[in-house]
Parts: C-alpha cells; sequence; structure tokens
C-alpha cells in the first residue's frame, strides 16, 4: 500500500521533469536548425508541453481508463485558461496580452465547442479523428502562411549533446512518468471512491499541465510573458485536435460514458470564451482578471468535490 501510495507524486515528478527537459531540448534543437520562432513558439513548444497529455492519455486508454483519458483533456484545458493564464495575467503586463492574436483564439474556442460535442454523445470515432488530426497541421500552415509576423531567428549555442541529453531524458522521463501516474490515479479513485471523470479533471489535468505551468513561469522569469499566454492558447488546440486526433486514431475510436456533467462542457466553453474578454479588458487591470480566474477555477474544484 505504501508502494501504491508513491506512484502518483513519483509520476508527477517523472512528468515535470520530463515537459521540462522536452521543452528545453526542442527549443534548442529547433534554434540550432534555425527553425523559425514562429514554429518554436506555436509547434515545438506547444507540443512539447502537451506530450504529457499524449502519453497520459494513450497509457490510460490502454488500461481502460477513458473517463480519466478524456477527463485529463478537459481538465487540462481548463487548468491552462483559468489557473495558468490566470497566474500569469496577475503577473502579467499590458503588452503581453495585445501581442495575442484573436485568430488563434478563435480556433481554440472552435475546438472547445467540438470537444463539448464529443463529451455530449460520449464517442470520437475513427473518421473524426482523421478529421482532427488533418485539421492540426492546416491550422499551424495557416497561421504560418497568413499570420507570421515575427520570423526572426533565435541564437542557441547548446551543444548537440546536451540537446540529445535533454530530448532522452525527457521523453524517457515521460513514457515511464506516465505509467506510474495513471496506475497511482487509479489507486487514488479506488481508495477514496472517487469517479474516475473527477480524477481526470482534476488530478490528472494538473499532473500533464505541469509543462505548460512550467514554461509560463520561465517566460515571466525572462520577461516574455507573451510567450506564456501564447503557449496555453496553442497547447489547448493542440490538446484537442493532436492529443485527442491522436489517441483516438491509434485507439479506432473512443467511447466513455456520459459521466461529465453539463458542468463540465460548461466551463470547458465558457473558459475558452473568458480569453476573449481578457484580451479586449485584461489589459487595463491585469491583476484583477487573473484574480478573477484563480477563483472561477478553484471555485470549479470545489463544486467537484462538493
Amino acid at each position: 500500500m505504501f508502494f501504491q501510495a508513491l506512484l502518483f507524486p513519483v509520476g508527477i515528478l517523472l512528468l515535470a521533469v520530463g515537459g521540462d527537459r522536452l521543452v528545453i531540448g526542442s527549443v534548442a534543437l529547433s534554434n540550432k536548425l534555425n527553425i523559425p520562432a514562429f514554429i518554436t513558439g506555436i509547434f515545438i513548444i506547444g507540443f512539447g508541453t502537451s506530450l504529457p497529455e499524449l502519453f497520459v492519455t494513450l497509457s490510460a486508454l490502454s488500461k481502460n481508463e477513458t473517463d480519466i483519458a478524456i477527463g485529463a483533456i478537459v481538465g487540462s484545458n481548463i487548468i491552462n485558461i483559468l489557473l495558468i493564464l490566470g497566474l500569469s495575467l496577475v503577473l502579467t503586463n499590458k503588452k503581453s496580452l495585445e501581442s495575442i492574436s484573436y485568430k488563434d483564439i478563435l480556433v481554440m474556442i472552435l475546438c472547445a465547442f467540438l470537444f463539448s460535442y464529443f463529451l455530449q454523445i460520449g464517442l470520437i470515432n475513427y473518421l473524426w479523428s482523421i478529421i482532427m488530426i488533418i485539421l492540426l497541421p492546416i491550422y499551424l500552415f495557416v497561421s504560418y502562411k497568413f499570420f507570421n509576423n515575427n520570423n526572426q531567428l533565435a541564437n542557441d549555442n547548446s551543444q548537440s549533446g546536451s540537446i540529445i541529453f535533454n530530448l532522452l531524458i525527457g521523453f524517457i522521463a515521460i513514457i515511464y512518468g506516465s505509467e506510474i501516474f495513471i496506475e497511482g490515479l487509479i489507486y487514488i479513485s479506488e481508495v477514496l471512491n472517487i469517479p474516475e471523470a473527477i480524477i481526470g479533471i482534476s488530478l490528472a489535468a494538473i499532473g500533464t499541465s505541469l509543462p505548460e505551468l512550467a514554461v509560463t513561469i520561465a517566460s515571466f522569469i525572462r520577461g516574455k510573458g507573451s510567450v506564456a499566454i501564447g503557449n496555453v492558447v496553442g497547447s489547448n488546440i493542440f490538446n484537442i485536435l493532436g492529443v485527442l486526433g491522436l489517441s483516438a486514431f491509434i485507439s479506432g475510436q473512443i467511447s466513455f460514458s456520459k459521466s461529465f456533467s453539463g458542468i463540465d462542457t460548461a466551463i470547458l466553453i465558457l473558459s475558452s470564451l473568458w480569453v476573449f474578454i481578457l484580451l479586449r479588458n485584461g489589459s487595463t487591470n491585469p491583476k484583477l482578471y487573473g484574480s478573477i480566474s484563480l477563483i472561477g477555477y478553484f471555485s470549479y474544484m470545489i463544486f467537484l468535490y462538493a
């Protein structure tokens, strides 16, 4: 029992370390290869911070824990906005908010509505998985082709050995961490008799969102708040089109119970719409709007466990 109790914190630690190493290694590699800054920010960082969600989702599906898998994505997208973006706003400034494009927010909202549709019917079939996988590169291409205003390259002096080391450690930590993490979540769900959907939305989502939180904090320390906020939006798009689409494609389809309430769906959509309000008004008093976001998240968590 003592060993099983350690699975959850050990899994979180491995996911955090793995996500951090992957982001560092991926960015260093893209800079070494002179990949444009836009691709680095949207694709490399966005994909890198979403890898824990992908591996945790695939691990949960392999154990037939579909509610944990779906809940992790629902919760991760909500956490990215209300918790991580809320925290960002408490620390941010006007310039950070104005640097985010509305078209990315619109795509994120449309993805949230699509995900909400899946939550209502309790099924993601093979055809939809293919559609989502196709939509992701289309979105990236259109964004790069028509909305790329900053194509500067970043200088990087990282050695090839350190890049490979970071990528290797990152992948190993995430692969094993996701397995341990899911086993820990299953144990917690059984011992505390908590529905797996709630476990997924809360605990699983927090664990998989650690890379986004790490990138947010690191970005603000380096004075690049816009990178942090842009990463949150990009990660939410990747979570649905990439993680959900690829997971359903590999599994053939994902069929899950309708344990997710209308409140979960509403919070998912409203939190996405909330970003529009933040961009329009948040720059006037970012700490106020950030605090509202944080209060909204913790209120939702209290509702789940009440």
